[in-house]
């Protein structure tokens, strides 16, 4: 292989890799923010899970209100479950409005939010 052709082979690898890198960054789309939200009548919930954007949570004896918050780029689906000795109300935000909300009552009370 000649200088001349590893040059070209050089310059169009680049081109390639600059195209990739700018191509996959246009294509993640814009970052939302995603807030949980739990409540109850209850001090503590029993035990929550909830997705972030690539994995799963599991936490017990969560006191209440509960919040968390965090940011996804691209479509992604959010879910969180919670059970309570009392009344427990769950709510999803995607950049600051109300997506999903449920509540439920009961001994043990059990509700999910997903959207």
């Amino acid at each position: 292989m000649t200088m001349t052709t590893k040059s070209i082979l050089v310059a169009a690898l680049t081109v390639f890799a600059a195209m990739i890198g700018l191509g996959g960054a246009a294509h993640a789309g814009p970052q939302t923010q995603v807030t949980y939200q739990l409540s109850g009548s209850a001090p503590v919930a029993d035990y929550i899970s909830y997705e972030v954007d690539n994995a799963q949570r599991q936490q017990a004896h969560v006191t209440l209100p509960w919040t968390t918050q965090f940011n996804v780029v691209g479509n992604k689906v959010f879910v969180i479950s919670a059970q309570s000795p009392g009344s427990i109300t769950c709510t999803i935000l995607i950049d600051g409005t109300v997506v999903s909300q449920a509540t439920a009552n009961g001994a043990p009370a059990r509700t999910v939010c997903s959207h």
